[in-house]
């Protein structure tokens, strides 16, 4: 989706490289990506990373959205019907950010997209909100992406 406000692009480049030096921290504090498997869940707002059935890292979730391999959309969390509203209690503060900022994109609830719009709107969010970093998971029809808070080793 095409933004019309100049201040578009700055703030895309600023959340990704912001959003980038927070996954960076995360991977060398808690190796996100070295993890045999990882489990979310709508009922707890969680996700666990394990490594032969033993928590290794927990974190508190936020959905921000979707992307669907299909049909080629974006799907912002607030919009999607299937999810428990538990999932994404914040995320009106980011399209309420788009509303006040004219920035489409973060009001429009389903758009055309791919898998980079979904980290940029991923990063954007996590600005937004302050998030500790962010996560996506893959699906049979495209990725989930959500922000990750409270990051701890399990215990």
């Amino acid at each position: 989706m095409e933004a019309r406000s100049a201040s578009w692009l700055p703030l895309v480049s600023n959340a990704n490289s912001e959003l980038q030096a927070k996954l960076d921290h995360l991977k060398e504090q808690y190796e996100l990506s070295e993890h045999e498997r990882w489990d979310w869940s709508q009922e707890t707002g969680e996700i666990v990373f394990s490594n032969a059935g033993v928590p290794a890292v927990i974190a508190r979730i936020q959905f921000v959205g979707s992307i669907s391999t299909v049909s080629n959309t974006w799907l912002w969390s607030w919009s999607n019907s299937n999810l428990n509203p538990n999932i994404s209690l914040d995320l009106p503060a980011v399209r309420t950010f788009g509303e006040t900022e004219d920035f489409a994109a973060l009001t429009v609830p389903r758009w055309p997209a791919d898998e980079v719009d979904g980290w940029e709107m991923t990063a954007i969010a996590a600005k937004v909100l302050n998030a500790q970093g962010a996560y996506r998971t893959p699906g049979e029809t495209g990725f989930t992406y959500m922000l990750l808070d409270d990051v701890r080793r399990a215990q």
